[in-house]
């Protein structure tokens, strides 16, 4: 696993041949203790993988569908223009902070990342946890 250094929204890292791109975590509506990684995963391999789990400041997070098949050669939104969605519905970190994610892949291993939190405003606006709660 090797990830960027934390300089602000749009984390990256890579776990073998899968890449994360752009995570941003956008905190959910205002008390409601949830949030979701808005983020896209690349598979750059010959082979399928699949996101298996994921935790958001240490709590396991909710991943549609449980897990997410990763075909070689794709890549796939999360949370922005996408039906995939992984939440956070213990969140409790202020905005603008930085919170540990890892997500586990079937093949490729663990990617540990330091993502930004940001409020649901401007670019982020309507971006939410779906399902709204767990």
């Amino acid at each position: 696993m090797q990830a960027g250094q934390s300089t602000g929204n749009g984390v990256q890292a890579q776990a073998g041949l899968i890449r994360v791109e752009n995570a941003t975590l956008v905190t959910g509506p205002e008390g409601s203790k949830s949030a979701t990684l808005m983020m896209r995963i690349v598979n750059q391999g010959t082979e399928s993988d699949r996101l298996l789990a994921a935790t958001i400041d240490g709590v396991r997070a909710s991943i549609t569908g449980e897990t997410v098949d990763l075909p070689p050669g794709t890549s796939i939104p999360f949370a922005y223009e996408s039906d995939l969605w992984v939440n956070s519905y213990g969140f409790d970190a202020e905005p603008s902070a930085f919170v540990d994610v890892t997500l586990v892949f079937e093949k490729s291993g663990d990617a540990e990342l330091q993502v930004l939190s940001v409020p649901p405003l401007s670019f982020y606006e309507g971006i939410a946890p779906n399902p709204p709660a767990a």
